[in-house]
C-alpha cells in the first residue's frame, strides 16, 4: 500500500459525526489512538455489540481536546481520552456522569525515527526522550531533522508538550492551562496564543492537524526540505501500522524513559479514561438526546474482566508485546494463608493493593475483605475479616478462625482516587471493584486444657477449657479412661454436650473405684479437628 493510499483509507473509515442517540445507538468520541491502532475495530466495537446486541456503538475518532469539544457540545453518550490536564478541566466543567472517568487501560509512547538517525538519538538517548526532543531541535535548526506533530490539542500533543517544557536550549512558547500546558517549540518566547494552532513555530517543526496514523504515515514520507522525519505517537498506533507494512522508513528510536533521565520513568506513561456525558448539561435542550442507559452499560463493559482480558491480548503476539494494558481494577498481592491454626490462634495475611499503572500514587485507606463460601453449620456471613490499607498501600488482616474451611477471595471495592493533585483542578479517576482467588483450606484444631480434676464418689468431676470456643454446632466433651496398670488403651467412657457460645465444661462422669488414667476429647465434627488433652491419673473412691 502505499503511503497517500494509506493516509486516505484511514480517513475514509473515520465516521461521521453524530447529532444524537437513541436508545438503539451509542455514540462514542475520543482519541485517535484506538482507532488508528485498531483496537475499535477490533476489539471495543464488536465486544461491546456482542455483550449488548440491541445498542450500535459508533465511535467518532478525534484528538482529545477536539473529542472533548465535541462531547461538551451534546454529540456523544460517552467519551475516551488520555490527557489528565484537559479531562480535568471536563470533570470540573460537569460534563461527567460520574465524579471522575473510569481507569480503562495504558500504554505508552514512543518516539519514531528513520534508521540513518540524522539527529543521533540513537547514540545516546534511546531511553531519554528530553535528550532525544533536544537533538531533533538541534538538527532541525542545522536543516538536517524535521519533527512532524499533530499540533492543536491531542493527547499525544499534550504530552508533547509536558516534554518541550524539560528541554533546554530550545526556543519555546507556554501553551496555557487551558490547552493543557507546557511549551511548544516557537520563534517566540512567553504565552503562546490562546488558539494553539496559530503558534509561530520554527520551520523544522511541522503541526500536520491529523489524527494519529496519518500523522505518523505523514512522517514516514517525510516530504519536508531538508527530510530526516521525527514524529512521536503511542505504541498501539505504530504496531497496528508496522503490522499492516503501513510503513517503510520509520522505527523506534527513543522509548521506555530512564528513571534516572529528566521526568522519570513515567514520562511516556499513556493513561486511557472512559466517561459517560452527564445528560444534566443538556437538559431543556430538545437538540440532544444522550443515551445515559447505554453509556454506562460501555463503562460497565469496558472495565469488565472479560474486556480488559481482550484489551490485553490484543496485537498481543508482537515482538513489543501487547500495546494497551489493562488497568479497571487494582492488583491484590498477598501472602500465602497458612493450612493449620491451633488452639485458638490467629491467621495473619499480608499484602498490597496497587494501582498498575506505573507512577500512580498508594491506594491508601481502602478497605479488604476475606470472604469464603457458607460451608460450617449455621454460619450466616461469608465476610470473615476485613482490613485498611495504610500510606503504601499495605494490608494486614489478623483473624481468629473458630471453625475449619476454606478461604477463597480477597476483595476490594471500587475506589475514588486522585492521580494528580498538581493539577488545577486535581485529576482523579475511579478504579473498579476486584476480587483474586486466594484459595486455602485452613484447619482449625481444637484445643482442651484440664482446670481442675478430682476423682470421688464414684465418678471424676472437674473442669475443662476449651479453644477455639464452641460455635455453629453444640460440641462434645469426651471422657476416654483404661484402669492404672491394666494394657489395654484408653477407651470412650461418656460425653457430655458443650452449648454454642461455650468456652468451658464442667463435668462428672461415672467411674467405677480404683485408679485410673483419663483423658478428655474435644469433638465438633465439621467444624474443628478434635483435640485430646493429656493423660492424667485418679483415684475414684
Amino acid at each position: 500500500m502505499s503511503v497517500l493510499t494509506a493516509v486516505a483509507a484511514l480517513a475514509a473509515v473515520a465516521p461521521t459525526a453524530a447529532q444524537a442517540d437513541d436508545s438503539s445507538t451509542l455514540t462514542v468520541v475520543g482519541t485517535s489512538d484506538v482507532y488508528d491502532s485498531n483496537l475499535v475495530q477490533s476489539v471495543i466495537k464488536p465486544g461491546f455489540e456482542k455483550a449488548y446486541p440491541g445498542v450500535t456503538l459508533n465511535y467518532v475518532s478525534k484528538g482529545t481536546g477536539a473529542a472533548i469539544t465535541y462531547a461538551e457540545a451534546g454529540s456523544a453518550s460517552a467519551l475516551i481520552v488520555h490527557a489528565a490536564s484537559l479531562e480535568n478541566q471536563f470533570v470540573a466543567d460537569g460534563y461527567s456522569a460520574e465524579k471522575y472517568g473510569r481507569a480503562i487501560f495504558y500504554g505508552d509512547y514512543v518516539l519514531l525515527g528513520p534508521a540513518n538517525d540524522p539527529a543521533g538519538v540513537l547514540t545516546s538517548d534511546k531511553h531519554d526522550i528530553v535528550g532525544a526532543f533536544e537533538k531533533i531541535a538541534a538538527a532541525g535548526a542545522a536543516g538536517h531533522a524535521n519533527f512532524v506533530s499533530r499540533g492543536g490539542t491531542p493527547g499525544t500533543t499534550v504530552q508533547e508538550h509536558a516534554i518541550w517544557k524539560l528541554t533546554n536550549g530550545v526556543t519555546t512558547c507556554t501553551v496555557s492551562d487551558a490547552n493543557g500546558g507546557g511549551t511548544t517549540p516557537s520563534t517566540a518566547t512567553g504565552a503562546c496564543p490562546s488558539d494553539i494552532t496559530q503558534a509561530k513555530t520554527p520551520s523544522w517543526y511541522q503541526a500536520t492537524g491529523l489524527t494519529q496514523g496519518p500523522n505518523v504515515i505523514n512522517a514516514d514520507a517525510c516530504n519536508y526540505s531538508g527530510g530526516g522525519c521525527y514524529v512521536f505517537t503511542d505504541r498501539g498506533t505504530f504496531q497496528y501500522l508496522e503490522s499492516q507494512k503501513s510503513l517503510s522508513k520509520l522505527g523506534i528510536v527513543t522509548r521506555d524513559n530512564a528513571a534516572s533521565a529528566r521526568g522519570g520513568n513515567t514520562l511516556l506513561v499513556n493513561s486511557f479514561h472512559a466517561y459517560a456525558i452527564n445528560p444534566a448539561k443538556f437538559a431543556g435542550n430538545s437538540n440532544v438526546q444522550i443515551n445515559s442507559t447505554a453509556a454506562h452499560q460501555f463503562l460497565t463493559w469496558l472495565t469488565s474482566p472479560t474486556a480488559q482480558a481482550a484489551v490485553g491480548n490484543y496485537l498481543a503476539k508482537s515482538s513489543d508485546g501487547p500495546p494497551f494494558l489493562p488497568d479497571a481494577a487494582p492488583v491484590i498481592s498477598t501472602s500465602a494463608i497458612p493450612k493449620n491454626v491451633y488452639g485458638g490462634g490467629k491467621i495473619t495475611i499480608t499484602g498490597t493493593v496497587r494501582n498498575v499503572v506505573p507512577g500512580t500514587p498508594a491506594l491508601s485507606g481502602v478497605k479488604v475483605v476475606l470472604r469464603g463460601p457458607l460451608t460450617l453449620p449455621g454460619s450466616t456471613s461469608n465476610v470473615f475479616a476485613t482490613a485498611t490499607t495504610n500510606s503504601a498501600g499495605r494490608f494486614s488482616i489478623s483473624y481468629q478462625p473458630l471453625g475449619t474451611r476454606a478461604y477463597v477471595t480477597l476483595s476490594v471495592g471500587a475506589i475514588t482516587k486522585i492521580e494528580n493533585a498538581g493539577l488545577k483542578p486535581q485529576f482523579g479517576d475511579l478504579l473498579s471493584a476486584t476480587t483474586t482467588a486466594r484459595s486455602a483450606r485452613v484447619t482449625v484444631h481444637g484445643r482442651v486444657s484440664i482446670t481442675s480434676l478430682d476423682g470421688d464418689k464414684g465418678s471424676v468431676t472437674g473442669s475443662v477449657a476449651l479453644l477455639p470456643g464452641v460455635h455453629y454446632q453444640r460440641g462434645l466433651l469426651q471422657l476416654y479412661a483404661a484402669r492404672v496398670g491394666s494394657k489395654a488403651a484408653l477407651h470412650y467412657v461418656a460425653q457430655r454436650s458443650v452449648a454454642r457460645g461455650q468456652n468451658s465444661r464442667s463435668f462428672t462422669f461415672a467411674l467405677p473405684r480404683g485408679k485410673w488414667r483419663v483423658q478428655f476429647r474435644y469433638v465438633n465434627n465439621g467444624v474443628l479437628a478434635s483435640a485430646a488433652s493429656g493423660v492424667h491419673t485418679r483415684t475414684v473412691r
